[in-house]
């Protein structure tokens, strides 16, 4: 029995197997992706590295072969290259400009008679991230109680097109008919720029301040979220009368001082 497991460990410890799948959870139609395979073969004769995008082979590499490496373009995704050696397999793929989710499957066999297999397989989704925060445009340094202010927040580009939502304090603002969320034409690789307005209503207080944040979310999995904010300071109407008397009589009192400095001056040259 004991030596039955110790033969069962061996076996085990020596087996062929993949170490590391490098796929990356994002890929930017506007470049190349590079996806990696490493594996150790250990007492066993590699046969082949098989690349999968969903049920589809895009790269063989049989050691044994000439050509050694074949590839195969299929519906998605262009295959542009690849390299193998003895202990990885490396796959290179320009995604198309569609925000899409596959999976990409690494399988690697051994020589015959048995021709075992192994496999690993993870998901990689077309994203072009956009590059800066949202912009929100239209907002006045100072509001009063009950006046309606129409802000603009604007996206930068991604692919797919970010969802704008718009949250005063930490409530979600529902979006009305016209107020949906907007589309610029596709640009290079498909990207597009989003906006949408939000009609506020600044509450019947007194005075205070009120946080207006803007969300730009790409909807892949796991999502990606890009925000700004700002914060409008509320004024009565009190409040601004007594600032700008506040103002004008600083003004006033300055302007006096340099009239009895003038006229000291003139004083003095006359003497």
């Amino acid at each position: 029995m004991k030596i039955f497991t110790i033969l069962t460990i061996l076996a085990l410890t020596s087996a062929y197997k993949i170490t590391q799948l490098k796929v990356p959870l994002y890929a930017d139609p506007r470049r190349a992706a590079e996806l990696i395979c490493d594996f150790q073969m250990n007492d066993e004769t590699l046969h082949s590295v098989k690349w999968y995008r969903d049920m589809h082979e895009i790269l063989r590499y049989n050691p044994s072969q000439k050509p050694s490496i074949r590839l195969f373009n299929v519906t998605g995704i262009n295959v542009q290259g690849g390299e193998c050696q003895a202990e990885w397999c490396m796959v290179r793929v320009m995604p198309l400009p569609f925000a899409v989710r596959a999976a990409f499957t690494c399988e690697i066999s051994t020589e015959g008679p048995r021709f075992q297999i192994a496999r690993q397989t993870k998901q990689m989704t077309v994203v072009a991230m956009p590059e800066r925060d949202p912009v929100i445009i239209g907002a006045p340094k100072l509001v009063r109680p009950g006046e309606h202010v129409l802000l603009n927040c604007s996206s930068d580009f991604s692919l797919p097109p970010a969802d704008i939502n718009w949250y005063i304090g930490n409530e979600n603002q529902k979006q009305e008919q016209w107020q949906r969320t907007e589309l610029s034409l596709p640009q290079a690789g498909g990207l597009r720029t989003s906006w949408r307005v939000l009609h506020l209503a600044v509450p019947t207080v007194e005075s205070g301040a009120l946080r207006v944040r803007c969300e730009a979310a790409l909807p892949v999995e796991p999502p990606v979220l890009r925000d700004t904010s700002i914060v409008l300071t509320l004024y009565s109407r009190t409040q601004l009368f007594s600032k700008y008397v506040a103002n004008t009589g600083a003004r006033i009192d300055f302007q006096l001082v340099w009239a009895t400095m003038w006229v000291y001056v003139l004083i003095v040259i006359t003497l």
